[in-house]
């Protein structure tokens, strides 16, 4: 039986007592959270985070190159992919890819005000658009590839509108308006798109 001792999160500690990297970079990654919720990206300093987490600023900068690296970890750190849905229904599949979405924008713990803010920000958009979002928009492209494949959607069925569609009504209506999407609208809305689905253009087309 091992005798290393375990804090409560069951993390483990050195012998001294002292907490380990990975306890330190979630308090990190905790403090920076609520700091930039408060004051948003521009206003948030590594050396804030660093008194806050009783570390010293070399400490984060190890682990994050600066601030925008730091905040996308923050916001990497409570959005979950969960599962690609396969449901056989593009109608089911597209519903569960929404709710992930939902569930991420809520469990980052400031769906609205400076922190979902911060997402945009010049710096900050293009790592987590490696990290989550790129694979995020090829679950929703591949969803509406198996729906034409299935027939359920026409063969120039325009994808991105489609998911931009669903993404937008998310993030305006939570993100700026404050009011929850509830299950049933979103519903609504994905019925409304596959009765009448958005066609590519003709300058969308490739080859034309």
């Amino acid at each position: 039986m091992t005798t290393e001792a375990f804090t409560t999160t069951g993390s483990r500690r050195d012998r001294g007592g002292r907490p380990t990297d990975e306890e330190l970079t979630t308090r990190i990654l905790e403090i920076g959270a609520d700091l930039l919720h408060e004051q948003g990206f521009a206003a948030l300093s590594v050396g804030q985070v660093a008194r806050d987490a009783g570390c010293g600023k070399a400490a984060i900068y190890r682990r994050y190159p600066g601030k925008a690296a730091l905040v996308a970890a923050i916001i990497e750190s409570r959005a979950r992919l969960g599962e690609a849905p396969d449901t056989g229904s593009v109608r089911e599949d597209l519903l569960a890819h929404v709710l992930q979405n939902q569930s991420n924008q809520e469990g980052l713990g400031f769906a609205t005000g400076r922190g979902m803010q911060a997402m945009f920000e010049p710096e900050v958009y293009p790592i987590l658009w490696d990290s989550i979002f790129r694979l995020r928009r090829e679950r929703g492209v591949a969803i509406i590839a198996r729906g034409v494949a299935r027939g359920e959607l026409p063969d120039d069925v325009d994808a991105d509108v489609i998911l931009d569609a669903l993404a937008g009504l998310t993030l305006y209506r939570q993100a700026v308006k404050g009011i929850r999407v509830d299950r049933q609208h979103f519903l609504n809305v994905i019925d409304a798109l596959l009765v009448h689905p958005p066609r590519l253009l003709t300058g969308d087309i490739e080859g034309d």
